[in-house]
């Protein structure tokens, strides 16, 4: 897998650059500045699903200046020949897209959102899907410059520890363990409620079998209280049906009393009816003879009034022809008023214009001579300001400036040069003793020798001893062991003595060889213990040589950086600008003459350095202060000038306002013009109207005198009129009220025959119905009433109590198997929580720290190769507990053991980038990202760093096997320009 190019447009610097990769190491190198980091950020980005708050406060601050939106495109290669581009947009609305080459054309994979696009391109890119791209390339693949060193240099345990265990994905386990502590805490509480639940709910079932009885009781009584309400039910309707009989029958009296009632009534208001429309027959027939009387005045009434009316329209046209020519006569006295007022206007107005035409050209004259006079005048004085300026660009440009950029570098290589001279002297302090230490070491061989020889000799003496002891034993008693005859040797002489004496001597020689052997092995230890202190010195010579090197190279890159301001660097320059710059009243002799020391020791240079400096400081000082007031006095003239011009220039803008006013007094004279015309056209049309509206007005002269007549008419006629229509509505009603009084005379006669009727009927019904029987059956049926009413009670209170029982029992049974339904969560939350507890303490608790332990030590081993060959030292790299940097070598014959926190810059960067590289190859990454990571190296480090990166790319087993398809580097080191497969310069 490998990144074939990266297309960037509106990012930072980059406004439209596209870079191509190529396989292996790629450095990228340019100035400060120059967007080397911005192409790693892009690529996290595009490809990784980095946020851009996360390089940037501020997602705007991603775009280049001005821009409202960019896009990043990363080509890349999964396997030969299948190509991938993932395009992502920077702004509002901003898209991430996949896209697959097919056919020499990139076409887009549709995915539903940008989660599913994430997965798809780890799938690709061969990382884990189980952890953000971003989070990946953030932590391991491609730290930012800032946080190179990131967690390694964290001081807390605790912090560090939390960081490392999620860079290597490991940190699920320990938080696992943390959030199923609070599940115990949780399971336990749900026991404790259920529990409490459990002992409270089991009182309440206590009076469950009570209940029961209770209720069997009470259906007992209430089938007892319905079959009596049966039988008060059946004597109910036997004495409701003799009730209704005797109640039929007095209502039937009841009715027809009322019937009769009700015709007598009748009768009585039908005589009055027939009374009234008598009367009102009467007085119709008088309204009819009035209505005659008055029907001739009641015409000529009519007559009067539609003349009126035709007299009053003829009168409101006349009033409506006066008012338009009333308006008319207005209109024209206006249009005369306004012609005069017109004409007077356009007269003044010519004569103005031509008053202010003479006025304007006699000034622009007058003001075009003077600009060109003001014009060269400021061309001279800001020739004079060009030329100071210019002068003082120069001067900008001389090399006295670098003095001030350039000090730091010498200090800083003057305090490197003390250093290492600290360092030589004592390392020369170490290497003065070694003449006796060689002597010493000298004599380990042959003391080794002689210590091995008294060692075989007392062997052998030893031997001897048990010989001896095994024989005294054996012939202790005198005979032969082989002949088992007595001992011709000994001769009668005892046999314990002999072997004794020999045995003293054995041991008295053994005892002489021991105190030889004891003395030699403190000898040969000294002798040891100088051999190694002459390895130690030959590292200290070693490191001597090694610093004598380096200071070399310091004083090298201090005669260089020195070259830029040495006084013969600066001066010749500054002479020749002086010779140019018509400064008279600086003299050259005030300039630094004598050079630097560069032999002499880092503090006196330091020192000539600090003098040389200040007078260069002072001198510069100087004459930008002369420069500075050079321009300031020419700048005045300019000024001066500009402000004169700027007057002129608003005097031209006056004189062309005036044109514009002038040219707009000509047009409004040209409407003025217009607008008489207008108004004599005007006046001329009114007068012919007016003329024709008084015609139309002299046909109406006569329509007031007949309006007076018509009223008076009305007058006349108004109380026949009035007679008429007060008696005509009754006049008209006189067949009708006859009719109706007919038909009320034929209906009094049919209301007597029906009375006559239902007085009979009355009678009859009145001998048939007995009263007290009546009375009898009704107090019979409320006692039957009651009683069924209050079994009906008894009973229904019964069903209530029925009803409550039950439901007492049934809540009750719930609650029962509510308590074993919790009886048995109690045991199933009892099981989760032994298992929790055996996952925590037996799981979780260790797997986190096992899987640290493994890590640290492949990491360890990979690591340590790296770290020494970027080092080339005997030190051994560890990552220790707490994911700590631990480094090992021997001092004295010891083992010493250093931390981060006692380490050198270099050593730390040094240990952190093997640490990281070793990383990248343990969690599989393919591609990695490295921001400048000769951070506090020393030139030698840096070197032997590019070698590391070189032996990584080609595998070579001293350092470690070739894991990587491409490696990105941004460096301004030199070094790595030897190692790289591609250099890519930014501007």
């Amino acid at each position: 897998m490998r990144i074939v190019s990266v297309h960037l447009k509106n990012i930072k610097s980059h406004r439209d650059k596209e870079l191509s990769f190529s396989p292996g190491i790629n450095v990228l190198s340019g100035a400060n500045g120059s967007g080397k980091s911005t192409i790693f950020e892009a690529i996290g980005y595009a490809l990784f699903g980095v946020d851009a708050k996360d390089f940037v406060s501020n997602a705007e601050r991603f775009l280049t200046i001005g821009a409202k939106r960019g896009e990043i495109g990363v080509v890349f290669e999964t396997a030969p020949g299948e190509l991938y581009r993932v395009t992502r947009t920077v702004g509002s609305a901003g898209k991430w897209l996949l896209a697959k080459e097919v056919g020499g054309e990139f076409e887009v994979e549709e995915h539903a959102n940008m989660e599913e696009t994430e997965a798809r391109i780890a799938k690709l890119l061969g990382l884990s899907a189980g952890r953000p791209l971003s989070e990946q390339f953030k932590l391991v693949i491609g730290p930012f410059q800032n946080d190179f060193l990131g967690p390694f240099v964290i001081k807390q345990p605790a912090k560090r520890q939390d960081a490392f265990d999620e860079i290597l994905g490991i940190d699920a386990w320990r938080k696992t363990q943390d959030k199923t502590k609070v599940l115990t805490s949780t399971i336990k509480a749900k026991l404790d409620v259920l529990q409490a639940e459990v002992d409270s709910r089991s009182e309440q079932i206590a009076v469950l079998p009570a209940k029961e009885e209770e209720l069997a009781a009470l259906r007992t009584q209430g089938e007892a209280k319905k079959a009596e309400l049966a039988l008060k039910n059946a004597e109910r309707e036997r004495a409701t049906t003799l009730l209704t009989a005797l109640e039929s029958k007095k209502e039937q009296i009841q009715s027809v009393q009322q019937e009769v009632q009700g015709l007598e009534e009748r009768a009585e208001s039908g005589k009055n009816y027939v009374s009234n429309q008598q009367l009102l027959v009467e007085q119709s027939k008088q309204a009819a003879a009035l209505v005659a009387a008055a029907a001739a005045g009641k015409q000529g009434y009519d007559a009067a009034e539609a003349r009126l009316k035709e007299l009053r329209e003829q009168e409101q046209k006349k009033h409506q022809l006066e008012r338009k020519l009333t308006d008319l006569e207005k209109e024209q006295e206006r249009a005369q008023t306004m012609l005069g007022a017109e004409s007077r206007e356009l007269e003044l107005a010519r004569a103005s214009m031509a008053e202010e035409l003479n006025s304007l050209t006699a000034e622009k004259e007058s003001l075009a001579a003077t600009l060109a006079e003001q014009k060269k005048l400021a061309a001279v004085a800001a020739q004079g300001l060009a030329d100071a300026e210019r002068s003082r660009v120069l001067f900008r440009e001389l090399p006295v400036h670098n003095v001030e950029t350039t000090l730091p570098y010498l200090n800083v290589a003057l305090s490197r040069i003390e250093e290492i001279d600290r360092q030589i002297e004592e390392r020369q302090k170490l290497l003065a003793g070694s003449d006796a230490l060689k002597a010493e070491a000298e004599k380990l061989a042959a003391r080794r020798t002689r210590l091995e020889e008294i060692q075989a000799q007392r062997s052998e003496l030893a031997g001897r001893k048990l010989s001896l002891v095994e024989g005294r034993e054996k012939i202790g008693a005198g005979e032969c062991p082989f002949f088992l005859e007595p001992c011709q040797n000994l001769n009668g002489a005892d046999p314990a003595g002999l072997f004794d004496t020999r045995i003293a001597a054995l041991d008295e020689q053994i005892a002489g060889l021991d105190r030889e052997a004891a003395e030699l092995a403190t000898q040969v230890s000294a002798a040891q213990q100088a051999e190694r202190e002459l390895v130690a010195m030959k590292q200290v010579h070693l490191e001597l040589t090694k610093a004598e090197r380096e200071r070399a190279k310091q004083e090298e890159e201090f005669g260089r950086n020195y070259a830029r301001i040495a006084v013969h660097a600066l001066r010749a320059p500054l002479e020749e600008w002086l010779a140019t710059a018509g400064l008279g009243d600086v003299c050259s002799t005030e300039l630094p003459l004598v050079d630097l020391d560069l032999a002499a020791a880092p503090q006196l240079r330091r020192d000539a350095l600090s003098r040389t400096t200040d007078g260069w400081q002072g001198v510069v000082a100087g004459l930008e202060a002369a420069l500075e007031e050079r321009v300031k006095l020419a700048g005045e003239p300019v000024q001066e000038y500009d402000r004169k011009l700027t007057a002129l220039s608003v005097g031209c803008e006056a004189l062309e306002k005036r044109e514009r006013t002038l040219d707009g007094a000509r047009k409004q004279a040209a409407q003025r013009e217009q607008s008489i015309a207008g108004h004599n056209a005007r006046l001329s049309a009114l007068q012919t109207e007016v003329g024709a509206r008084k015609t139309e007005l002299a046909a109406f002269a006569d329509v007031e005198r007949g309006v007076k007549e018509a009223e008076d008419e009305l007058v006349r006629f108004q109380p026949e009129r009035d007679r008429y229509i007060a008696n005509q509505k009754s006049a008209e009603e006189l067949v009708k009220r006859q009719e109706t009084l007919e038909k009320y005379q034929g209906r009094l006669k049919e209301i007597a025959s029906d009375l006559a009727a239902k007085q009979t009927e009355l009678g009859k019904l009145v001998d048939d119905y007995r009263p007290e029987q009546h009375e009898a059956a009704k107090n019979e049926r409320e006692q039957l009433v009651m009683a069924t009413t209050r079994l009906t009670s008894e009973i229904g209170s019964i069903a209530n109590d029925v009803t409550r029982l039950e439901g007492e029992t049934a809540l009750l049974r719930a609650v029962a198997a509510e308590i074993e339904q919790k009886l048995a969560d109690i045991a199933k939350l009892k099981e989760q929580a032994d298992l929790v507890k055996f996952l925590r303490n037996q799981v979780f608790k260790n797997v986190s720290a096992q899987l640290s332990e493994r890590f640290r030590e492949e990491i360890s081993f990979r690591a340590d190769r790296i770290y020494r060959s970027i080092c080339e030292s005997d030190e051994e790299l560890l990552w220790g507990d707490n994911y700590q940097i631990v480094l090992k070598d021997m001092v004295d014959g010891a083992m010493r053991e250093r931390t981060d926190d006692q380490l050198s810059g270099g050593q730390m960067m040094s240990a952190v980038v093997a640490l990281r590289l070793a990383l990248l190859q343990t969690i599989g990454a393919r591609l990695a990202f490295f921001d400048e990571p000769t951070s506090n190296l020393d030139a030698e480090r840096r070197e032997n760093l590019a070698k590391a990166f070189r032996a990584i790319d080609v595998g070579q087993e001293e350092v470690t096997e070739h894991w990587y398809d491409q490696l990105f580097l941004v460096s301004h080191d030199v070094s790595f320009t030897e190692i790289t497969d591609q250099t890519i310069q930014l501007d």
